[in-house]
């Protein structure tokens, strides 16, 4: 009698029954009562729907399941994630397991595509003297190709990533294209330079190598580029918790999971005056300024991974233009309005599944 009535009482006094918190998403609310012979049929499928986000102990019987089949039978809760070895997560959404197998690849046709577009695009760039450096960072299955699970074994070694840097050396291409994967495999040894409970690149690595490789260049052509360097910054170490490990969120184990990671903070007072974000047609778009009067100005495409890199591109441009690429897009109206002085175009691997913007 106890345990049938445990979870009404926890219904009663909420105990357990959130869904935001550990799910990212706002709970089905309670149906009114119906008024249409429609809103009578689907009554019950809503009832259900409050009930299941409602239920006493929800959240507590829920990760004990996902506890007990993801640490005691080794199956995974979510068909977006593979339980690798060593206790790293790997993701499965948007082919990067195939990609990484060498499944998920181009066809000639679409190889030269994708670097036609690039090329034009630099050369639009170029005619306005603004140069442009592509970034690509690998997908996390292929820097840490030794803990994926057994059965995930490589059927063409030569990745999607492979076949842009093979047939750009093949076309004796101009597109400067920076492949980041040499980098982050040979840093590897000596930091870790993914989070093992998500998909993104960990903090240290966004600075140590994203930031310091994308300045080099930026250097080469903009002599005058003062970066940041490793003297300017303190290194703390903090606990990322499990509600910002992507992975663990989708296992449904933000409870369990925390990873230690090393994050870099500004030694000298900050150069950031303003940062105005918006959403232009649902784009969202930051406009960073710095009290930098001599140094270049930026528009920098992005995805998730340049996040960890803001505040590093705040102390460093005068301006900095930061927008979502959204499928690899390129905005040239909003080039024109701002007339920057260089272009970062970055992406992860997994962005090239998607057929790219014609233009």
């Amino acid at each position: 009698m106890a345990l049938l009535l445990l979870p009404m009482i926890g219904q009663l006094v909420s105990v357990g029954t959130g869904v935001t918190a550990t799910e990212m998403r706002a709970p089905n609310a309670l149906p009114g009562l119906p008024h249409t012979a429609q809103e009578v049929s689907v009554l019950p499928q809503r009832f259900e729907a409050w009930l299941k986000d409602h239920f006493g102990f929800r959240n507590h019987l829920v990760l004990a399941n996902n506890l007990i089949r993801v640490k005691v039978f080794g199956q995974s809760t979510s068909p977006l994630v593979v339980l690798g070895r060593n206790g790293w997560l790997f993701y499965t959404g948007e082919h990067a397991l195939e990609q990484t197998r060498g499944i998920d690849r181009f066809t000639p046709e679409e190889l030269d595509r994708w670097i036609d577009v690039m090329e034009r695009r630099q050369a639009w760039l170029a005619a306005r003297g603004i140069p442009m450096l592509i970034v690509a960072i690998p997908n996390k299955e292929r820097v840490y190709l030794e803990d994926l699970p057994a059965w995930a074994t490589q059927v063409n070694p030569e990745s999607r990533m492979d076949q842009i840097v093979r047939r750009l050396a093949e076309r004796h291409s101009p597109l400067v294209f920076k492949d980041m994967t040499a980098d982050l495999v040979a840093a590897k040894k000596d930091m870790k330079v993914y989070l093992q409970a998500d998909t993104h690149w960990t903090i240290d690595a966004a600075f140590t190598i994203g930031y310091r490789r994308i300045a080099e260049w930026i250097k080469s052509v903009r002599p005058d580029f003062r970066p940041l360097t490793m003297a300017d910054m303190k290194q703390i170490r903090v606990m990322r918790q499990g509600v910002d490990l992507d992975l663990a969120r989708m296992l449904g184990l933000t409870a369990v999971y925390q990873e230690e990671e090393v994050r870099y903070e500004l030694l000298g007072p900050p150069k950031l005056r303003s940062n105005d974000t918006s959403m232009p047609n649902g784009i969202v778009q930051n406009i960073l300024r710095a009290d930098l009067p001599t140094a270049p100005s930026v528009v920098w495409f992005r995805d998730s991974f340049t996040i960890p890199m803001y505040s590093y591109i705040a102390e460093s441009f005068r301006k900095a233009v930061i927008t979502e690429h959204k499928g690899l897009r390129f905005d040239k109206p909003l080039i024109e309005e701002q007339k920057p002085d260089v272009v970062v175009y970055q992406f992860v691997e997994r962005s090239l599944n998607s057929p790219i913007p014609s233009e």
